[in-house]
């Protein structure tokens, strides 16, 4: 219950911070969530793909050279915070060509 309260303290102090200092508009804040939870659900996308690939692989080289290959390795939080910043990139890069203005 720690956690949950240090985040929202933190998330309370920062936001009145962006609001006070910084004249932020917390009208404009519906649309950063958006667009963060479009980055994660990007994100996640990466992550299944990326678990259906290496799965795959290992199903793969059982099959084809008849030894046991592991799929604990799969089992690794490493897959998800890759998958999150193939997902950040993905979005910044979509962005940024959006946001080009054209000739």
């Amino acid at each position: 219950m720690t956690a949950y309260l240090i985040v929202a303290l933190t998330s309370l102090v920062a936001y009145l911070f962006a609001v006070k200092r910084l004249g932020w508009r917390p009208s404009d804040l519906p649309g950063a969530l958006a667009r963060i939870a479009d980055a994660v659900g990007t994100g996640l996308i990466f992550a299944l793909v990326n678990l259906a690939a290496a799965g795959g692989l290992v199903l793969g080289l059982r099959a084809l050279t008849g030894r046991f290959v592991s799929l604990y390795p799969l089992d690794d939080g490493v897959w998800l915070v890759v998958s999150m910043l193939q997902g950040w990139v993905w979005r910044l890069w979509r962005d940024s060509r959006s946001s080009r203005v054209a000739p």
